[in-house]
């Protein structure tokens, strides 16, 4: 027993630690230092699989740019090196790291939308098309709110597919932003450059609000304005005709510490130039005026909290914003009143067709049978009212995050195109990450108070809700299809006919269209009668429409209907979805 004892104590010392080569331990790279890094090496290697992606997106390309042959494996090549490099480094967010992975995302965006933008011979929106024009139509000493922009037909493709509809049947033919969103173009043009300049100054706006993303955000968080340069939402949308591009940078920089704006020196630059880059960026597009009252409020409230004027404070600030866009559009409202006033308030004044992503899909995919796209406007207001309220009345709250309730508005109206569910997203980014975090203030109300706080808030969005509810029921017009016609083996969709009764007690006048796949309306078609169709009170009319242009038929397997537009009341009524049978499934 003694002996066992012995030979336990001295068994220990008889075992040698391994040794350890001093070279081994100098190159081996040390795991990930806790889950922040850890989440940083993932984002950045998610960076670097955008930019290898796009390298694989833009092998096509070669047939246009042969260039292009070298450019996309490089794209390639180096976004598999980026994504080994992360996971080697001791820090992937050091500077240098940061800087090549950015640079490496511009270039994977803005190298192929480059090539794209130069070798298309069209605009692929009539905004951009538009812009063009209004260009050059001030620099021939006229007016462009009074000139007709029916010459940016020669800028599109089919033009008939990138028309602005009015319920009314006819698309408009006017320039309808302020005067900024073709000012800022018409120096470029004056220079001798006239192809697709409004592109290539959307590409570059939205390269630039990548480097101020970059440049604003916390270091820790650069792989953030990479990501979201990269996403090919944007990238498609903003770099092919998105003419929202545009005031992007304007507005980033408008919301960049928006609350330091009047505290004195030691805020720098944010101290003053919020209202400056808001009043730039409300001169090119009417989206960045949904902003304004936020920021007016959010100034006062600041100003208050601070033991300042708040009059004073959102005066100066208001007083910025409405003089900077005086100054691009105070000419042209002096030059003819009427037409600037008739261009830039065209979205909110004249009744356009239904398009878009938002709560008006129901009706324009034939789940109601319509809608009443006034209603819906009047839903949209009633949601923009509570969200401000709620900003008054829970302002440590939403401070940070009312830019990314703002889509939620527009989300309601007829018009709530993709664009306008996306375009405050990199300003919302900035604005969360730089606003200080404001104390919050004790519960000193009463719960009288509390609940009509609550109420300023709640009444609203129930109101927006329940006329929603009545929108989408009141479609006044009820429509079945019938049959149709076809030619060329089934391929080209020649006539539609449709039995429309008229639930309402007026006399309409439908304007009818086919929706056949796609994400924008293609055209009005025609009876075939002459003149209009009118359908007195609770009558019955069959009506047989063809297409103005070719028309392509249904692929099969695939859904379309019949809708139809009238301008009183300003209301879509939708025949049901109509399942296609014929040709070859694609």
């Amino acid at each position: 027993m003694r002996v066992r004892e012995q030979l336990e104590a001295v068994a220990p010392r008889l075992v040698r630690p391994a040794r350890t080569d001093p070279a081994d331990q100098r190159s081996a790279v040390p795991p990930p230092a806790g889950p922040s890094m850890l989440f940083e090496r993932c984002a950045w290697t998610v960076v670097w699989l955008g930019v290898l992606t796009s390298g694989l997106g833009f092998w096509g390309a070669w047939t246009s740019w042969t260039g292009a042959a070298v450019v996309a494996p490089l794209l390639v090549v180096v976004g598999a090196i980026g994504m080994a490099v992360v996971w080697m480094v001791d820090n992937p967010n050091g500077p240098v790291m940061q800087l090549v992975a950015f640079g490496s995302a511009l270039t994977a965006v803005g190298v192929p939308e480059a090539v794209a933008t130069h070798t298309r011979q069209y605009f692929t929106t009539d905004s951009a098309a538009f812009n063009q024009v209004a260009a050059q139509v001030l620099l021939h000493g006229m007016n462009p709110y009074s000139a007709s922009m029916a010459p940016a037909a020669k800028l599109l493709n089919f033009p008939s597919h990138f028309w602005t509809y009015t319920v009314d049947g006819g698309h408009v033919t006017t320039v309808s932003y302020p005067a900024g969103s073709f000012l800022l173009q018409a120096p470029i043009m004056a220079l001798g450059f006239h192809h697709e300049v409004t592109d290539w100054m959307d590409l570059a706006a939205w390269l630039v609000t990548g480097v101020l993303l970059f440049v604003m955000v916390p270091a820790s968080l650069r792989w953030l304005p990479a990501l979201i340069v990269l996403t090919p939402l944007f990238v498609g949308m903003f770099a092919n005709g998105g003419t929202d591009a545009l005031f992007f940078p304007f507005l980033v920089v408008a919301v960049w510490h928006w609350d330091r704006f009047g505290t004195g020196k030691g805020a720098g630059m944010a101290g003053w130039i919020g209202p400056l880059c808001l009043g730039l960026a409300s001169s090119i597009k009417q989206t960045p005026w949904f902003c304004v009252p936020f920021l007016v409020i959010g100034v006062a409230l600041e100003a208050h909290r601070g033991g300042r004027n708040p009059w004073f404070v959102a005066s100066r600030y208001l007083g910025t914003v409405v003089a900077v866009f005086a100054l691009f559009n105070l000419p042209f409202i002096i030059w003819q009143p009427g037409a600037w006033w008739r261009g830039a308030l065209l979205p909110f004044a004249q009744p356009l067709v239904a398009d878009g992503q938002g709560a008006v899909t129901l009706a324009l995919h034939g789940f109601t049978g319509g809608v009443s796209l006034g209603l819906l406007s009047v839903a949209g207001a009633l949601a923009y009212a509570a969200l401000v309220a709620a900003f008054v009345l829970w302002y440590p709250r939403m401070k940070r995050v009312w830019l990314f309730l703002l889509p939620g508005v527009l989300f309601l109206p007829g018009r709530s195109l993709s664009s306008y569910l996306i375009d405050f997203f990199p300003a919302a980014v900035i604005a969360a990450l730089t606003v200080a975090t404001p104390a919050r203030a004790g519960r000193t109300r009463g719960t009288a108070a509390r609940r009509w706080a609550a109420l300023a808030v709640a009444g609203p969005m129930v109101a927006a809700v329940a006329v929603s509810w009545v929108a989408f029921s009141s479609a006044p017009l009820r429509l079945s299809v019938d049959g149709f016609r076809t030619s060329n083996a089934t391929q080209r969709l020649d006539a539609v006919t449709v039995t429309v009764h008229n639930l309402s007690g007026r006399s309409l006048t439908p304007h009818f269209m086919v929706t056949i796949g796609g994400s924008h309306p293609t055209g009005f078609w025609s009876p075939a009668t002459r003149g209009p169709v009118v359908i007195g009170p609770g009558a019955t009319a069959t009506v047989t429409i063809r297409p103005n242009d070719y028309t392509w038929s249904p692929n099969r397997g695939t859904y379309w209907l019949v809708a139809a537009y009238t301008s009183s009341p300003n209301a879509l009524s939708t025949s049901a979805p109509q399942f296609w049978r014929l040709g070859r499934a694609q």
